[in-house]
């Protein structure tokens, strides 16, 4: 999908040379997100440490976190090209290359918590043959996905009412989420998750669309004081993704040991960000880090849905997976399933 700098390449073939034992295939697992603090990161090292396990230490994974194999735009094509064998895809930032697997950020906002989108994901991925398909065209194939839980603004200042919102530069990415803040008035302003905490310092930004733990884990009270709690659900999420190549190579018992820990690292990824959300909101107010704005439901809902601009994002999405290919009836599945 994109250039993969020399560099990258050198990190990824030094990356190879450890861990590798005469008895043990290690896979190289690539992850943009600091190890520190942070509940994606936690259960992926569950789920490398269980894959240890039920292999008995015949398959094992070397999770370089930090962006050290590639930066976070950059993982996709290191994946493609088998520079590492797994990592984290943040498929809201490739619409044009997997308008299949962005369903759901094209209907933003939506009513979808984080368990739901991860449930909706992977039985789509069972279900539909489009959304493998898609995936396979990169050469990659999905192991499992991170949720996003449910997102709001975090604002320097306080946002509530339609009108504190005008003039605001929020952070957004993808399609929908643009169309949403300009009918909200407000300037919508592309930036990368890690990139949010100079932004907001520096006053580029004056919000950013992200969760609970993300501010947690990247320190961003540091940098803006508002949790702007507005209902735009579960905001889609990652694919935890494998060089297609390196997982037909793979035995079939460690293929079925991958296969049976996909809803399973679900369940463990939402056990931590239930346990962690509630106690950083006792933490923020505690120590008076973060103030959580209840914004209201309705005239948030009221103004998106009235925007022609999220509706064509919404109507856009069939359009653009059918001209990849996807069947009209599996595209209108979906759609039924997002609305239900």
């Amino acid at each position: 999908m994109r250039h993969i700098s020399a560099s990258i390449l050198s990190a990824a073939v030094a990356t190879a040379a450890l861990g590798h034992s005469a008895n043990a295939q290690t896979l190289r697992w690539g992850d943009h997100f600091p190890q520190c603090c942070n509940m994606f990161t936690l259960a992926s090292e569950w789920l490398a440490e269980e894959v240890n396990t039920r292999t008995e230490g015949d398959l094992q994974i070397n999770i370089q976190f930090g962006g050290v194999l590639a930066s976070v735009t950059e993982i996709p094509t290191a994946i493609e090209t088998g520079l590492m064998d797994m990592g984290n895809i943040v498929v809201p930032y490739f619409p044009e290359q997997l308008p299949v697997n962005n369903a759901l950020p094209f209907f933003t906002p939506n009513t979808r918590d984080q368990r739901e989108v991860g449930e909706l994901w992977l039985r789509w991925h069972e279900e539909i043959p489009a959304f493998a398909e898609e995936l396979a065209r990169y050469n990659t194939r999905m192991i499992t996905v991170r949720p996003l839980p449910n997102y709001g603004f975090l604002c320097t200042t306080p946002i509530n009412t339609l009108e504190d919102f005008r003039g605001k530069r929020i952070r957004t990415y993808g399609v929908a989420l643009p169309a949403l803040v300009e009918a909200l008035g407000g300037i919508p302003t592309s930036f990368v998750d890690v990139e949010m905490y100079e932004a907001l310092s520096n006053n580029i930004l004056d919000c950013t669309a992200t969760d609970i733990g993300f501010v947690e884990a990247f320190q961003l009270y540091d940098v803006a004081s508002y949790f702007i709690d507005v209902p735009l659900g579960a905001n889609w999420g990652q694919i935890i993704g494998m060089n297609l190549d390196t997982y037909n190579a793979l035995s079939e018992e460690h293929q079925a040991v991958l296969e049976e820990l996909k809803y399973e690292h679900l369940e463990e990824l939402l056990a931590l960000f239930e346990a962690e959300e509630e106690r950083i909101k006792a933490r923020w107010e505690a120590e008076g880090l973060v103030e959580i704005v209840d914004f209201p439901d309705d005239v948030f809902l009221e103004t998106a849905f009235a925007s022609a601009g999220v509706q064509a994002a919404r109507d856009s999405w069939i359009q653009r997976v059918m001209a990849s290919g996807m069947p009209e009836e599996d595209a209108q599945r979906v759609i039924d399933d997002i609305n239900q």
